[in-house]
């Protein structure tokens, strides 16, 4: 294959705009959470997308690149072969030709991907967008040991304009949020905002692998019914579900572990059977994935759970649903800077790996009883800040507090006429019609 001939085609100042509901773009700020006017044409765009992506790796050298990444993160390999397909529908290219172009003109592959971040800046493309474009494309010439060794910079690389403005949720917004979602709904958000969990520990971006039964080693069933044997109830993260890779362990509140009581006592009561091995957030039984021909999974996708989630956010606000995952760390920092829980303490709960400290003490792979349990009592001291809408009174209890207090305050004078008022107020009695 001539380079000079890719060069030539590849220098023009025609790029075409492809579609893209991933990226973060435009003056407006919408990110890819946000509102979709257009779902069939999204719905359709997917479905191009996912073609494009089998077509893709029917090629051997394409395939080996991705599967190289899955071992590492199945979520990124598939992620980095979407921005290398836009990348070369926008140039008219195909990925072996952006390779072999590397091969033959380094210079020229990087003048490339230059042009590149000058032509999606000039678009609004978000910076941490245009980052992650480049980091897949050097990640697919690096398979063929090409190095792009040039700096490529992109302007303001660390802003995320969608998130300038989002807060986590204070108590009132927290109890709105929880009257508003369903048992299973409720149980999600609950164990995202009270124990910390990423949407992919209660299930996995293909719906093969979740959070079970056996991983909240406090849950008991006797007689049908499910309960916990100690507060706050201990949730185990298995290494196949952590993203750091390691395993790891954080607690549920006691407002958290009644909402999942709530949903798994639900479903027991209706006849399905429970074990060690069940989904601890099981898809309904009339739900068809379709996705890639896997139907009837054990687990939701994650990105099924994160659209349960901004369902039930939507249209009241407009949060991301990790949201609910920064209010469970901001919590923790609250408590943290009260004295009531130790900073490694969070770090680990949020499932990190934390400081060099903690790598031979809380990231061991057994911990000391005596640690377990400090940890379980900081926990405990810190629910009150997890568990804040149970703060929040009811509207017409809150009301008639503050008229008994304002009766409580007034002069013998003001409390006749109020008495008065009432009086002339209330409906006509019927011995009077």
């Amino acid at each position: 294959m001539d380079p000079t001939n890719i060069v030539t085609k590849l220098n023009n100042d025609t790029i075409a705009k492809i579609l893209d509901e991933d990226c973060l773009r435009k003056a407006s700020g919408q990110s890819d959470m946000g509102k979709t006017t257009h779902n069939t044409i999204i719905t359709t765009a997917k479905k191009q997308r996912e073609n494009k992506t089998r077509k893709l790796l029917e090629n051997s050298d394409i395939k080996r690149w991705y599967d190289n990444i899955a071992r590492g993160s199945p979520i990124t390999a598939e992620t980095r072969s979407r921005r290398l397909i836009r990348f070369c529908e926008v140039h008219k290219m195909t990925p072996m030709e952006l390779a072999e172009l590397g091969m033959r003109d380094l210079r020229a592959v990087t003048d490339l991907l230059q042009d590149h971040i000058t032509w999606m800046e000039q678009e609004d493309y978000a910076p941490q967008y245009i980052e992650a474009m480049m980091t897949a494309l050097k990640s697919w010439l690096r398979h063929f040991d090409i190095q792009i060794k040039r700096r490529l910079k992109i302007a303001d690389a660390d802003s995320t304009p969608t998130l300038e403005n989002e807060r986590v949720p204070d108590a009132d917004e927290m109890s709105e949020i929880l009257s508003r979602a369903a048992l299973r709904e409720g149980a999600i958000i609950s164990l995202m905002a009270k124990a910390g969990l990423r949407p992919e520990v209660l299930g996995n971006h293909d719906g093969t692998d979740g959070l079970l039964i056996k991983d909240l080693p406090d849950l008991a069933i006797t007689n049908g019914i499910a309960t916990f044997r100690q507060e706050p109830a201990k949730i185990i993260v298995r290494r196949t579900l952590s993203k750091a890779r390691h395993q790891y362990f954080t607690f549920l509140s006691d407002g958290g572990a009644k909402r999942v009581l709530a949903y798994l006592n639900d479903r027991l009561a209706k006849g399905e059977m429970l074990n060690s091995e069940s989904a601890v957030i099981a898809p309904n039984k009339d739900y068809n994935y379709g996705r890639q021909g896997r139907d009837g999974n054990k687990f939701l996708l994650t990105v099924r759970i994160s659209n349960v989630v901004r369902n039930t956010f939507r249209p009241r606000f407009t949060w991301r649903p990790y949201v609910l995952r920064a209010y469970f760390d901001t919590q923790l920092l609250i408590a943290e800077a009260r004295g009531k829980i130790a900073h490694d303490f969070r770090v680990f709960f949020m499932g990190h790996k934390g400081s060099i400290e903690a790598k031979y003490t809380t990231n061991k792979g057994v911990l000391a009883e005596v640690l377990v349990k400090e940890m379980q009592e900081a926990f405990k001291r810190s629910e009150e800040l997890l568990d804040l809408e149970t703060t929040v009174k009811d509207p017409l209890q809150k009301q008639k507090e503050e008229f008994q207090s304002l009766i409580a305050r007034a002069a013998p004078e003001q409390v006749q006429e109020m008495l008065k008022m009432m009086a002339s107020a209330s409906p006509r009695s019927e011995s009077s019609i």
